[in-house]
């Protein structure tokens, strides 16, 4: 840290760009009068490998280089994409994501449903014939037993448990779910307390896969005390792969399931996920042979797989967005309570010069919280407050708020270690960056780091920070994913991770939550834009290009821009 304080940060800057190549921009939004829709234009087919390696072959094992490993191997216990890699290929919800989309469902452990986004009863029909990998039937007291078991989690699952409480307002009797009843052995009934348009978007997300009653059991998965559901191989799915080995720190070790039912096909005899938490050593990996592909590329190495002999990029749609997370809570007698000290963090940070220097110049200015490529982009940006790079007024909003040299402004700002995200090429030198970009406004920063899964995570989102890293790669097209998940309330209580409770915020969030003709969702949406924006409950940093680099062998890998991706379908060429 201490190296940074001798040099202005354009100098660094221009040292690290020196060193990054330009892949390019990311696409802007397209001008449309459509209805809000997937932010991958639906004339074109989803982005694929782009591979013409002829008919599909059964067998091989692909070794796959991600960031890390699973937080955790219950599901329902994750909230981010390392996890989701894995834990997608051997469990299912009841729907899913049509593969390359973000606003089209297709059924997965469920048949057909009925229920409209006016409704509060949904019914689905499940697919029979379906086995658990433990040989457990699947059925309907199958469904209701997850369901239940969600949502009367023992509060020391509940901080992890970070999707269930946000998709369903928080846990037990009084959230969104009256009631799930096994109406048959194959007919599942979900009522709603009231209707909400994002219910099925919410449950095709990895945290809602349904697990062997058997093995829920076997595992003591309801008990925090005693629960190992979440670090042993357990056969607890219904997906194509199954957990055949779980080495912490070193890989999870995939094998087909030849009992799979659904209508796509899993080729690959084994799937190996192995962490490498530094982009370079993930490239490294690749044009050495140890594994043949690998996501989150970093900017300055497009260069090298793109175009080069045998190795090929699968570029994905921007759909993230890198954030500052600001909390005026988390420490007694914070700086950060007075909203000029807010106002000032956020006119201290150069977000073109984040992007030149850790982007390799793609990516975009994040202005909203939503990105362009989203269908609500227009609709929910409109009033919200753009606060512009200007460290002359990040100094003189100090000023005001009564700090100065000898009485500087203090905050603790955390990033984390042994990761990188889509919206997060380099967590250490974007902190580096921005550590100096606000002690050059008359910050005193106290830096932090922490391990990303097992601490920086659960510490961040219990609101521990005064200033903190973190993204979001969307799940689906609605505001509500974006806003409505990060700064909902939970029967009353305002997000932990940002001690926001501004004025009108739970009601308008709740007003917009409800609202379902499309202009007036958009429009509601905007007025909690508006709310969390003007009063700096998080900064909006960058929208970042991602993709995922392949060996020529490696055929029918569809990216999605949630980055939310499964190995089926994906096969090795024999050249």
């Amino acid at each position: 840290m201490s190296n940074w304080r001798w040099f202005s940060v354009f100098a660094v800057l221009i040292l690290v760009l020196a060193a990054c190549g330009d892949p390019g921009t990311s696409a802007a939004p397209g001008e449309s009068d459509d209805p809000p829709a997937s932010g991958s234009d639906a004339s074109e087919p989803p982005a694929t490998d782009g591979g013409a390696g002829g008919e599909p072959q059964t067998g091989g094992t692909l070794v796959f280089g991600g960031a890390a490993l699973a937080a955790s191997l219950d599901p329902a216990l994750t909230s981010d994409g390392e996890s989701f890699r894995i834990l997608q290929q051997i469990y299912e919800p009841l729907v899913d994501l049509v593969p390359g989309t973000v606003d089209e469902l297709e059924g997965v452990l469920a048949e057909s449903w009925t229920g409209e986004p006016e409704d509060t009863e949904y019914v689905f029909t499940l697919k029979e014939g379906v086995t658990f990998h433990d040989g457990t039937p699947f059925n309907a007291e199958a469904v209701k037993t997850n369901f239940d078991r969600w949502q009367t989690f023992a509060e020391e699952f509940q901080g992890n448990a970070y999707y269930y409480g946000a998709v369903m307002d928080g846990f037990g009797p009084d959230n969104l779910i009256a009631s799930v009843e096994a109406t048959d052995e194959m007919t599942v009934t979900i009522t709603l307390r009231e209707a909400s348009p994002t219910f099925l978007f919410g449950i095709a997300l990895t945290p809602f896969s349904i697990v062997s009653p058997a093995v829920l059991e076997a595992t003591s998965a309801d008990d925090p005390a005693t629960s190992t559901l979440g670090t042993d191989t357990v056969q607890g799915g219904t997906g194509p792969f199954v957990m055949e080995e779980y080495i912490p720190d070193d890989s999870a070790t995939l094998v087909r399931n030849d009992d799979y039912h659904g209508e796509h096909t899993a080729y690959l005899d084994r799937l190996i996920i192995r962490p490498i938490a530094d982009p370079a050593a993930r490239l490294q990996a690749l044009q050495g042979g140890s594994v043949q592909g690998f996501d989150l590329i970093a900017p300055g190495d497009r260069e090298a797989v793109d175009g080069a002999d045998g190795l090929k990029l699968v570029n994905r749609e921007s759909y993230n967005t890198l954030y500052l997370g600001v909390n005026p809570t988390a420490t007694d007698d914070s700086s950060l309570a007075d909203l000029a000290v807010r106002q000032a963090v956020a006119h201290a940070i150069d977000r073109e010069a984040l992007i030149e220097a850790f982007y390799g110049g793609g990516g975009s200015p994040a202005d909203i919280f939503l990105p362009p490529t989203s269908g609500w982009f227009d609709s929910v940006g409109e009033g919200a407050e753009v606060y512009e790079y200007d460290p002359e007024a990040a100094t003189d909003l100090l000023e005001e708020a009564g700090f100065d040299a000898d009485n500087p402004a203090t905050v603790n700002f955390w990033y984390p270690t042994e990761v990188t995200r889509p919206y997060m090429p380099d967590p250490q030198g974007l902190h580096q960056a921005v550590t100096t970009m606000l002690e050059d406004a008359g910050f005193e920063v106290e830096p932090g780091s922490a391990i990303w899964g097992t601490e920086y995570i659960p510490a961040a989102q219990n609101g521990e920070y005064d200033l903190h890293f973190l993204g979001w790669t969307g799940d689906f097209d609605d505001p509500s994913n974006w806003y409505g998940v990060h700064f909902g309330y939970a029967q009353g209580e305002p997000a932990a991770q940002f001690g926001c409770d501004v004025d009108g915020l739970e009601a308008a969030i709740d007003e917009a939550e409800s609202t379902l003709e499309e202009e007036a969702r958009g429009a509601a949406w905007s007025e909690v834009a508006q709310l969390v924006h003007n009063e700096v409950c998080f900064v909006t940093l960058v929208h970042g290009d991602t993709a995922i680099a392949l060996t020529d062998q490696v055929q029918g890998y569809v990216a999605n821009p949630t980055g939310s991706e499964s190995f089926l379908d994906v096969w090795l060429s024999g050249e």
